[in-house]
């Protein structure tokens, strides 16, 4: 895992540990935004989104749903993301 995140929906960053090249706020607004406009897609076939994923050459952007108020960013992949969540109790 190159980096994770805990966000509000908002974009406001609440927690982690990013990249130091990566602009925080930028890129934590940039995720919430991606995963609203995933969840309003995916509400236009009757589902509920729990999860964005956007790939990248080496490293993916997850983002995951924690609550209806928080948003979890890993930069990494699938087993990234289910360390963490596991490690974190989620």
């Amino acid at each position: 895992m190159k980096g994770y995140a805990i966000i509000g929906k908002d974009g406001k960053f609440i927690e982690g540990k990013l990249p130091e090249d990566v602009d925080k706020d930028k890129f934590c607004i940039m995720c919430a935004a991606a995963f609203g406009s995933g969840y309003t897609a995916q509400r236009e076939f009757g589902d509920t989104t729990f999860k964005v994923v956007i790939e990248g050459g080496e490293e993916n952007i997850i983002i995951r749903e924690i609550d209806q108020k928080k948003l979890v960013v890993i930069i990494g992949n699938e087993d990234d993301l289910d360390k963490f969540m596991k490690g974190a109790g989620l």
